[in-house]
């Protein structure tokens, strides 16, 4: 059975949290639970430019989709960050990442975003075949500054 997405709702979080430490840990990072819990909250509230959807298959949320909404210098539309893509391993391979992905740019389809844009891991071997797919992989070379 395919997978169908949603927005992330309240009812989630105890199947949304094992997936959120399962994305963690793949990028083996480790977030004080401070930080966890503000990100959950932030998701829910309907005052942030931060939402979640979570992909269902067969009743079971196998899969989750965080993203930041933000303003643009080179455009009057907002563009979209997908911030936070991930799917457990037992729900993988179900097309559950590309539903994920899809659903987000429907939404922004029918909003009018500019654009949607994410990063991931050069050596992420397996999510670059699905991303290869379905966006373009541009020349940009990502700095950051810790603060």
């Amino acid at each position: 059975m395919p997978a169908t997405v949603r927005p992330l709702a309240e009812g989630d979080r105890a199947a949304w949290l094992p997936l959120w430490l399962g994305y963690l840990e793949f990028y083996e990072t480790k977030l004080d639970a401070r930080i966890t819990e503000a990100t959950w909250a932030r998701l829910l509230d309907p005052h942030e430019r931060m939402f979640g959807l979570v992909a269902e298959t067969d009743g079971k949320i196998v899969g989750l989709l965080n993203y930041v909404l933000h303003a643009n210098t080179w455009s009057v539309s907002p563009v979209c960050y997908l911030e936070d893509l991930f799917v457990a391993p037992d729900g993988r391979g179900q097309g559950a990442g590309r539903a994920l992905i899809a659903a987000l740019a429907d939404l922004g389809r029918a909003a009018k975003w500019r654009r949607i844009y994410w990063q991931t891991r050069s050596s992420n071997a397996t999510a670059r075949q699905l991303y290869d797919k379905i966006g373009t992989l541009t020349s940009w070379v990502r700095y950051d500054i810790d603060l």
